[in-house]
């Protein structure tokens, strides 16, 4: 900031006046305890800006970074399977023995997500997320989120393309595709019958919906508008640590489910399968 000098008055002017000559020494004054302030501000500024230790773990940190988005934009794939692995089977832990109090982690239950992670959400929703939206479905997704946000607020064209992602992916993806795939993968580790995953996902089906679309629209929306295209499944990774986290405490466990009225033996009832089981 520039402070501009404070013209004084003349001794004629102000021997007539002498309230003009308190106004203007109160204006210098106030002036030049801003400059003092600037010229502190700036000193500390610049000999934090100069400290060896500050300096040398400043690049550090900024030279790591830089390396993980130079890798990541090298190796999209290997980068969005790593990171979404690492994040379920971290996420399942941290349900397990903090949130739900274990004390010893159920590892058959950590290999559900762990797989989840590394098949579904790194490879499929690479494939997904990258190359059908913005190669095949939406060529212009891509240069909208790579613009700046005042030319994203007046580009109709382009909030229409990140609308049409949301849309398709959490009205058609998530409720028939990969719902059904989790309860699949789930079901194939803990020794089901894909008939079982089935109608676990049919019965949990509406809950799992409103927990996943309270989270994932804004979550998408956010994605969709201003990540890159290589950024975009470790976005959707670290989102997912909390979704992961309460997915886990609801469908971690393994889920018993009624027999049919169809599976019952002739002349048996409903009744006494549940009294049996209680």
């Amino acid at each position: 900031r520039t402070f501009l000098p404070v013209p004084l008055p003349c001794k004629q002017f102000t021997s007539f006046n002498p309230s003009v000559t308190d106004t203007f020494r109160k204006r210098k004054n106030k002036l030049r305890c801003h400059n003092y302030i600037e010229a502190s501000c700036h000193e500390i500024r610049r000999l934090q800006l100069h400290d060896p230790a500050q300096m040398a773990a400043w690049a550090a940190v900024k030279n790591g970074f830089g390396k993980i988005a130079e890798f990541g934009r090298s190796h999209p794939v290997v980068f969005g399977c790593g990171v979404s692995m690492a994040k379920t089977g971290g996420s399942d832990c941290f349900a397990q023995l903090y949130v739900e109090k274990r004390e010893h982690l159920d590892w058959r239950r950590n290999a559900v997500f762990c797989t989840w992670g590394l098949m579904y959400l790194g490879g499929v929703q690479y494939f997904l997320y990258v190359k059908l939206f913005t190669q095949r479905l939406f060529p212009g997704a891509a240069a909208f989120a790579a613009k700046p946000l005042r030319e994203k607020i007046v580009d109709t064209a382009g909030q229409k393309l990140v609308l049409k992602q949301v849309f398709l992916d959490q009205a058609i993806h998530h409720p028939f595709v990969l719902f059904p795939a989790f309860y699949q993968v789930k079901e194939f580790i803990e020794g089901g019958t894909p008939a079982d995953a089935w109608r676990k996902f049919r019965k949990n089906q509406i809950e799992d919906l409103k927990v996943c679309w309270s989270i994932w629209v804004p979550a998408f929306l956010v994605n969709f508008s201003f990540c890159p295209v290589w950024m975009r499944i470790p976005f959707v990774a670290c989102i997912s640590i909390g979704f992961t986290i309460i997915l886990s405490c609801m469908r971690g466990t393994q889920e018993v489910l009624e027999p049919e009225l169809a599976d019952l033996p002739h002349g048996a009832h409903l009744e006494d399968y549940r009294h049996h089981d209680e």
